[in-house]
């Protein structure tokens, strides 16, 4: 009678454990992307959008394609919205 009984509580715990990890993983948060994802999520500018500046974006057309620029300050980007940094 003494093995049925432990046997009994050797399977109680075991399912005791197995739910409470199954609870936890069903719990548990999504991570965060990683920052270079968060970085590419920014909002990307497009012709006729506002500048940090105030200004207003516009699109021009240079000797290497087509641009954004602003038109109150000297700010660029390429034609699907990333910004162009001039060093």
């Amino acid at each position: 009678m003494g093995y049925v009984l432990t046997t009994a509580i050797g399977v109680l715990v075991v399912a005791i454990v197995a739910g409470a990890m199954f609870v936890r993983k069903e719990n548990r948060t999504t991570e965060a992307p990683p920052g270079g994802a968060l970085r590419r999520a920014i909002r990307r500018v497009a012709a006729g959008d506002r500048c940090r500046c105030g200004g207003t974006v516009r699109s021009t057309s240079s000797q290497s394609g087509d641009l954004l620029g602003c038109t109150a300050c000297n700010r660029w980007w390429t034609m699907d919205g990333r910004r162009i940094i001039q060093r």
